[in-house]
């Protein structure tokens, strides 16, 4: 089961906790869920495709902070503002909190010799992947 960005855009720890229990009754056997996030770091850096120095109270954000970022760089006007800002930490709890257990997780960077404009990409992941498993 995949969710992609999905848990950017609740905003409580309680409303987060009642979907991952709903997500993990759903799972099969052996089966897992991955959570793709964006990570604390993607709000106070600046990133290839992102921008986030119009928006210097990002960098004050705790968890469950609304934060704010504005979308390609190149101009276009778009800005979330219906993202919080959720820790390692506090994603770890509510995972617990749902009965779900972290099987793995990667913050993948980008790598130097790619053909792309990195910014930041390469020195702080901009996004997290958990892996979780229904606990024992």
């Amino acid at each position: 089961m995949l969710s992609a960005f999905t848990f950017d855009n609740i905003p409580t720890r309680d409303l987060k906790v009642k979907n991952f229990q709903g997500l993990g009754r759903l799972l099969a056997p052996g089966a897992a869920i991955v959570n793709l996030v964006s990570s604390p770091d993607i709000y106070t850096h600046e990133w290839a495709s992102f921008t986030t120095k119009d928006f210097p109270d990002n960098k004050n954000a705790k968890s469950g902070d609304k934060v704010k970022i504005r979308h390609d760089r190149r101009g276009r006007p778009e800005t979330r503002g219906g993202t919080f800002v959720w820790s390692d930490e506090a994603y770890r709890e509510v995972y617990r909190a749902a009965g779900l257990e972290e099987v793995a997780k990667h913050a993948p960077l980008g790598r130097v010799d790619e053909p792309y404009a990195w910014v930041s990409e390469t020195r702080v992941a901009p996004w997290v992947i958990y892996v979780l498993k229904k606990a024992r």
